[in-house]
C-alpha cells in the first residue's frame, strides 16, 4: 500500500509508516503525479483536493487532519468513489484558548477586564459552542448567531440575529467557509457589516480568512483606529494582505488550533478512519504528548484579580509570541514562503488544561474562573 502525506502533520511518520510505503511531501506541493499510484492521501488545509489532483489516480481514501474541509471537493471524491474523513472538533479547545488569550492580551493593553464585556459569537459548532458556554460561565453576556441550529439546541437561550452579534463589544467568528446555500459565509463580514462594529470593538477571526472581506477590513482600519482586530486566518493564504497584517492588533499565521493535544487527536482520528477504510486493525498509536500537568508560575505583581487572571492566561498561552514576524519584507512570494515557514515550524503549544495552579494563591472567584477555562487547581 502506498500512502502520500503532508510532511508537517504531527506524528504522521510514526503513525502511518507501519501501514505501507509512506511518501512525505510539502502539503502545497502535492500533485496529481504524486498521487497517481497512491492508495491513500493524508493532508491538511494547505493541500487543495480538486478533481485535477485526483484525476485518474488509484486513490481509495483521503484523510484531512483538520476540523474543516472547505479545501476538499467532496463531489469529485464521491464521483470517483474515494472515501474521505476529517477530524471535526480535534482542535476546538485550542481555538477557544486562543480566543481567551487574545482577549487577555487586549484587556491588559487597554486596561479592561474582558469578563465584564458582551461577546457575540458567529457559529456554534465545536468551537463556538464551547466558547459560548465558557464565556457564560465567566459571567459574560453571550449572544450567538447560527441560522442552522434548532430551538432545542443547548445554546438556544443565547440565539440572536447577526446584526445583534455585530453590536457587541467582542465579535468572534467560528463558522465554516461556504459559498452556496441559504446562508453562505464567504465575505459574510463585508463593508456594510464591518461598518456596524461598535466603537472600540474587538473582532477576532480564527475560522477561515474569506469570511471577512480582507480588503474592506483593510480600508476600514484606515479610519477606525478604535477597533482591536485579531486575525489568525487570511484571504489567499499564504499570499496574505500584508498591509492589513500591519494594521491589525494581532496577526498570527493560522495557528489558533495548533496545540499538541489537538494535533495528536487529529492524527489519531484520521488514522482510525484510514484503518476502517482498508479493513486493517490499528497499530498502537505512537504520537504521544511529551508532558502533562505543567506547573504555571505564580504571578508576583500586586495586581488586582483582573490583571492576575489575564497574566495567568498569557502564561498558559503567550499569544504575543505568535505574532507574524517576517512577512512584510521583500516580494509577495518571499512573504508567502515566510508565512508557510512560520506555520510549518510552529512549536505546538500546551492547552490551558495542561497547567496546574496553586489554589491557595488566589481568591475563590479567580480560582473558579480559572477552572472554567480548564486550568487545574491543586
Amino acid at each position: 500500500m502506498k500512502i502520500v502525506a503532508d510532511k508537517d502533520i504531527y506524528g504522521v511518520e510514526e503513525t502511518f509508516s507501519s501501514a505501507g510505503e509512506l511518501v512525505l511531501l510539502p502539503g502545497r506541493e502535492i500533485s496529481n503525479q504524486d498521487v497517481a499510484s497512491a492508495d491513500a492521501l493524508i493532508v491538511r488545509t494547505t493541500t487543495k483536493i480538486t478533481s485535477a489532483l485526483i484525476k485518474n489516480s488509484t486513490l481509495k481514501f483521503i484523510g484531512s487532519a483538520t476540523s474543516g474541509f472547505d479545501h476538499v471537493d467532496i463531489n469529485s471524491l464521491q464521483k470517483c468513489g474515494i472515501g474521505f474523513s476529517h477530524a471535526p472538533g480535534c482542535n476546538a479547545n485550542a481555538v477557544v484558548d486562543y480566543v481567551f488569550s487574545a482577549l487577555a492580551w487586549s484587556g491588559l493593553k487597554n486596561k479592561t477586564d474582558f469578563r465584564n464585556q458582551s461577546i457575540g459569537i458567529i457559529g456554534a459548532g465545536n468551537v463556538g459552542s464551547r466558547l459560548a458556554l465558557k464565556a457564560a460561565a465567566l459571567g459574560m453576556e453571550v449572544l450567538v448567531y447560527d441560522p442552522f441550529l434548532e430551538s432545542s439546541h443547548e445554546l438556544a437561550s443565547y440565539f440572536c440575529s447577526l446584526e445583534e452579534v455585530l453590536e457587541q463589544k467582542i465579535v468572534t467568528l467560528h463558522t465554516p467557509l461556504t459559498q452556496k446555500g441559504t446562508h453562505p459565509t464567504y465575505h459574510m463580514l463585508d463593508t456594510v457589516r464591518l461598518n456596524k462594529l461598535r466603537q472600540g470593538a474587538v473582532l477576532i477571526n480564527a475560522a477561515r480568512g474569506e469570511i471577512i472581506d480582507n480588503q474592506a477590513l483593510d480600508h476600514l482600519l484606515d479610519s477606525r483606529t478604535d477597533l482591536n482586530v485579531i486575525l489568525d486566518v487570511w484571504e489567499g493564504e499564504p499570499f496574505i494582505n500584508r498591509r492589513l497584517a500591519q494594521q491589525v492588533s494581532i496577526a498570527t499565521p493560522h495557528i489558533a488550533g495548533y496545540s499538541l493535544k489537538g494535533k495528536i487527536t487529529a492524527t489519531e482520528m484520521i488514522y482510525r478512519a484510514f484503518c476502517n477504510r482498508f479493513g486493517v486493525g490499528p497499530a498502537a498509536t505512537k504520537a504521544k504528548e511529551k508532558s502533562q500537568s505543567l506547573v504555571l508560575s505564580q504571578t508576583s505583581k500586586p495586581d488586582d484579580d483582573a490583571c492576575i487572571f489575564s497574566r495567568l492566561l498569557l502564561q498558559g498561552y503567550p499569544i504575543q509570541e505568535d505574532i507574524l514576524k517576517n512577512e512584510f519584507a521583500g516580494d509577495s512570494k518571499k512573504a508567502a514562503d515566510n508565512f508557510d515557514q512560520e506555520r510549518s515550524n510552529y512549536l505546538f503549544r500546551h492547552e490551558f488544561s495542561d497547567y496546574v495552579l496553586d489554589a491557595k494563591k488566589y481568591s475563590f472567584d479567580l480560582n473558579s474562573d480559572l477552572e472554567v477555562l480548564g486550568f487545574k487547581l491543586n
